[in-house]
């Protein structure tokens, strides 16, 4: 699962999370297929705030019963800074 955010120009904060997974056909499980879906496109309700967007996040995880297929979560944060 990956999530990104982004401020549209009117200023209003997003959060975008997907999943990326491995498929293969029941007669074939050798063919292996790298799959993703978008599993929500969300306003970020007040600020970039780690309560908020992991309010988000843990509503896809319960959504989906995600935390029942997944062990590990990295968070990686990257600042960009215009100057």
């Amino acid at each position: 699962m990956t999530f990104d955010s982004w401020t549209s120009e009117p200023g209003d904060p997003f959060l975008s999370v997907t999943t990326h997974y491995i498929d293969s056909p029941a007669d074939k499980p050798q063919e292996w297929e790298l799959k993703m879906e978008q599993l929500a496109f969300r306003l970020i309700k007040g600020n970039y705030s780690g309560a908020n967007i992991g309010s988000i996040l843990i509503e896809v995880i319960d959504k989906y019963d995600i935390h029942k297929k997944v062990s590990i979560y990295v968070v990686v944060l990257t600042v960009y800074l215009i100057v």
